[in-house]
């Protein structure tokens, strides 16, 4: 619980900062960027998290990293401080709510779409309009194949599913049998 806390206030300061420097856009990759970054090199995470080092190496480090990096004065500010505080490790929280934040911001919803089989760009696309209309929203979709479902789709928006999938069509035949409701 206090993890997200922290995730929240460092997210809310960075982007109230990056509306007001107009680079909502720009800070939000580089952040993904370190993200991943210290996640494909965890010994490096280590090293700017651990408390047995010397801030001050904690510090060089992570300057030599967001020179390489090419990062904004910002954001280098932003992991600098990060590093002093002891908070680096809360870096992938704070990204995915700065995700949510900018998400808000221009009116889109992240949605996981399933379905048996590959679905083109053009179905996908579809399917996103439509449930845009759905929700008022921008909606961007990440997919995902799941030979489960037989066939058809299941879509999660947030607290929202709408399973339109062979195998739950044929669960509800399955209990309705059961009840005696078919026949």
């Amino acid at each position: 619980m206090k993890n997200l806390i922290v995730a929240k206030r460092y997210a809310k300061a960075l982007f109230n900062l990056a509306l007001e420097d107009g680079k909502l856009t720009e800070y939000g990759q580089e952040l993904q960027g370190l993200v991943q970054l210290l996640d494909q090199q965890p010994a490096l995470m280590d090293a700017l998290a651990n408390p047995l080092y010397p801030e001050d190496v904690k510090k060089s480090v992570f300057l030599t990293l967001a020179e390489k990096a090419e990062m904004s004065p910002v954001m280098r500010s932003f992991g600098t401080l990060l590093v002093e505080k002891g908070r680096i490790r809360h870096l992938p929280a704070i990204s995915q709510y700065f995700q949510r934040l900018t998400d808000e911001h221009h009116n889109v919803a992240r949605a996981k779409l399933s379905a048996a089989v590959k679905l083109d760009e053009a179905a996908i696309g579809k399917i996103a309009e439509t449930l845009g209309r759905l929700t008022g929203k921008k909606i961007v979709i990440e997919f995902q194949q799941d030979p489960t479902l037989i066939g058809g789709a299941v879509a999660r928006i947030g607290d929202l599913v709408i399973d339109g999938s062979v195998r739950t069509q044929l669960q509800a035949i399955k209990e309705s049998l059961k009840r005696g409701e078919l026949g």
